[in-house]
């Protein structure tokens, strides 16, 4: 069974004129991660939960411990990197 355990590099907010914006990069994210993370903010800033518990929030690696499900609408996604290597793929074999 493939692992689910994703990596996140960097998370930050700013501001823009009159959007908050949020910037995460990982090394890939599970369905829904951004926007569970994005509602549990979301929640902590309209102090439905402590700021302070979220590193408990994702320590317990629990998605019942965590805010709201933030909708789709305004979310997306900027850009996807892939590693720099080599792929072989069937059809760039060639026999002679």
């Amino acid at each position: 069974m493939p692992s689910s355990t994703r990596t996140i590099y960097t998370s930050s907010w700013h501001s823009e004129e009159n959007l908050l914006i949020y910037r995460v990069t990982g090394s890939g994210f599970l369905h829904h991660m951004v926007r569970n993370l994005v509602g549990t903010f979301a929640e902590a800033g309209a102090n439905r939960i402590s700021a302070d518990s979220i590193p408990a929030i994702l320590a317990a690696r629990n998605r019942s411990a965590a805010g709201i499900t933030a909708p789709a609408r305004g979310l997306f996604l900027v850009e996807v990197v892939y590693p720099e290597t080599e792929v072989a793929y069937p059809e760039d074999e060639v026999e002679f």
